[in-house]
């Protein structure tokens, strides 16, 4: 589409359909989220536990001793970015998140392209996460002396918890994620206090945060994990309707959840390297990366911890898709609200105010997705090794599609109570860094999904097949069905 098209195609928000055209009144989201709860939400989705458990050491095996700086500049590059989706944000008042952003800077078609991906992205994400979840929650229960259960029975189990928890009002999940992340960083501080306070193996340095020590390894395919450890800092936005002043709110929180999550990667980071040695970490991390924080937790800690790691780990994922239930229910929520889907999907519950049709279809989605594990035998971490590294992959290049967006939308509409440093400058460097991180995905997508040959390719081109079928979708709707078409990304609130 060309630049033109896409000017026409987008409704600046003051604008509205014509009077006998108008929609009905919204159904709306209603909470009272505050910028804490959003964060928190932000938190549980990275699952911070998870993450330093499984990122952290491919992160340390590709940039050895400077894989603390890969953190570091992760947290740099998502900065830039949410400082673009903080000022979009403030001009796009509507809940459908990068599906809002991309449709009012790139026009409807690569708007509902976008949604599609995003559907897609984390049904994957949270397909091959339940399968992982599953397979170490009956792990650890035959660990702590119960019965052999088969894994997908935790499996199936989680992901009807998540159902129900997406069905009731979000202030009931947003407390559950509280409690849930309090829990899984307290035991990392407290690790990483330990390891302080023993001086590590070697003593205490800031060595591997210097600029030598960043770029003595594999500096690229080490930051595309770092960003990949961020994965969901978007989904403030998709909460708009059940913020609290979302105006302040989210992007206070967008700025506050990356902020805290690269600190605290960086710091978890620097500490298990110093556990070990930088040396000894890496052979670890090459040879047996979970070992990496078992290893730490059992030296420093104690046998008790490792076991209340193992249990963290398991409500970590939990509580991570959790956070992918609402989000995936939202973007539903926001087709349905603009007749793109069904009008039922974009109802809400008269008592939890919650979209609980949309929920309703997106665990219907997920055991779609179980089962056929569940039946195939596959071994459910290699599942989730191939399926994670796809959705993975696919939410990357929706990352780049929105930057895009924001640095297109704000050259062609001008915005007051912004800088040009959160409108042009720091976005556009966001979307330089960006392009770099889906260019280094793709050329490593057998790292990142362990999947090879011609399966890697079609499974690439597969993620760009779905942003073409959103936007012949969209193509149909505009001569066939304009008043639809007029809807996309464009919910009256």
């Amino acid at each position: 589409m060309s630049g033109l098209e896409a000017r026409n195609e987008v409704l600046p928000r003051s604008s509205r359909a014509p009077e006998g055209e108008r929609r009905p009144a919204r159904d709306s989201l209603t909470g009272r989220m505050g910028t804490a709860e959003l964060v928190f939400t932000v938190l549980a989705f990275a699952a911070p536990l998870a993450t330093v458990s499984g990122l952290v050491p491919l992160v340390i095996s590709f940039n050895g001793s400077g894989a603390p700086g890969a953190f570091v500049a992760a947290t740099l590059l998502l900065l830039f970015f949410a400082a673009g989706l903080a000022a979009m944000s403030k001009q796009i008042q509507n809940p459908g998140a990068f599906y809002a952003y991309v449709t009012a800077g790139l026009g409807r078609p690569l708007g509902l392209g976008s949604a599609l991906l995003a559907i897609y992205s984390y049904w994957l994400i949270a397909v091959a996460s339940f399968a992982f979840l599953g397979s170490a929650s009956s792990r650890l229960v035959a660990e702590l002396g119960g019965p052999s259960i088969p894994w997908y029975a935790f499996e199936f189990v989680g992901i009807l918890l998540c159902g129900v928890l997406g069905y009731l009002n979000i202030e009931l999940s947003a407390k559950v994620l509280v409690v849930v992340m309090v829990l899984e960083v307290v035991i990392v501080v407290i690790l990483d206090v330990a390891i302080a306070g023993h001086g590590g193996a070697e003593g205490l340095s800031l060595e591997p945060l210097s600029l030598s020590a960043f770029s003595s390894g594999s500096v690229g395919v080490a930051i595309l994990f770092g960003v990949l450890s961020f994965l969901g800092f978007e989904s403030t936005a998709i909460y708009r309707e059940e913020a609290r002043n979302p105006e302040r709110t989210i992007p206070r929180a967008m700025y506050l959840s990356v902020g805290l999550i690269g600190v605290f990667y960086t710091v978890s980071t620097l500490m298990i390297m110093l556990a070990y040695g930088a040396d000894r970490a890496v052979a670890i991390a090459g040879d047996d990366p979970a070992a990496l924080l078992t290893g730490a937790l059992r030296q420093y800690l104690g046998d008790v911890f490792v076991d209340v790691g193992a249990v963290l780990l398991t409500t970590s994922v939990l509580a991570s898709m959790v956070a992918v239930q609402n989000m995936l229910s939202r973007y539903l929520y926001s087709l349905g609200h603009d007749a793109v889907l069904p009008a039922r999907f974009g109802s809400t519950h008269p008592r939890h105010r919650s979209p609980h049709v949309a929920s309703m279809a997106v665990t219907g989605a997920l055991l779609a997705g179980a089962i056929p594990s569940a039946l195939s035998g596959m071994d459910p971490m290699s599942l989730y090794g191939y399926v994670a590294g796809v959705g993975s992959y696919s939410i990357l290049v929706l990352m780049f599609l929105a930057v895009v967006a924001v640095v297109v939308y704000f050259r062609r509409h001008s915005a007051t109570g912004v800088s040009i440093w959160q409108t042009a400058v720091l976005p556009t460097v966001a979307a330089l860094g960006l392009a770099t991180v889906v260019y280094l995905a793709t050329v490593n997508f057998e790292t990142l999904s362990g999947v090879t040959g011609g399966l890697a390719a079609g499974l690439i081109v597969l993620t760009f097949l779905v942003v073409v079928a959103g936007v012949l979708a969209a193509l149909r709707l505009r001569s066939r069905g304009p008043e639809v078409y007029r809807r996309i990304g464009c919910q009256e609130l």
